[in-house]
């Protein structure tokens, strides 16, 4: 009986102490994901309009087989909004003041591809960007579709 008596506490121990550890590798588990939430949250909250889209579909190409013709449409539109975002009438409405906001847009995005690929990946987006960026469709639609500047009131209401 000495026996079955000093077994049962040891089994009893044993069993508290594997649902602790079962809850704190559940507590671990959830803020680890909550960190990676947190993460691609503060990544997403530093992110200019239309940017994570780009990033995301230039990485997708950048890793992908490398030809412009497989980006979708959707992808490509996300791309040219990048590129033509901020561009105003104000800022130029021919079509070298286009390319200009377009390539200079396009180098940012190369900047922050650049931390999510390798070298030759990097090379294929960069041909890519070339491509997008120097499209004479996407530059004369971007030129008509300009937008005015909206006018600021100076405070005065």
């Amino acid at each position: 009986m000495d026996n079955l008596t000093n077994k049962e506490p040891g089994i009893k121990d044993t069993a508290v102490q594997d649902s602790a550890n079962r809850e704190q590798k559940k507590r671990e588990g959830r803020s680890v994901i909550g960190a990676k939430a947190q993460t691609i949250l503060d990544f997403l909250r530093g992110c200019s309009p239309y940017e994570a889209d780009s990033i995301r579909v230039m990485v997708g190409h950048g890793t992908g087989d490398g030809a412009t013709a497989t980006i979708g449409a959707a992808d490509m539109l996300a791309v040219n909004r990048f590129l033509n975002h901020g561009l105003t009438r104000e800022n130029g409405a021919g079509n070298e003041a286009v390319m200009k906001h377009r390539q200079e847009r396009a180098q940012k995005l190369m900047e922050a591809v650049k931390d999510f690929v390798d070298i030759g990946q990097l090379c294929r987006v960069s041909v890519a960007l070339m491509k997008i960026t120097s499209d004479c469709k996407a530059v004369e639609e971007a030129r008509q579709h300009l937008q005015s500047q909206p006018v600021t009131n100076g405070g005065k209401n």
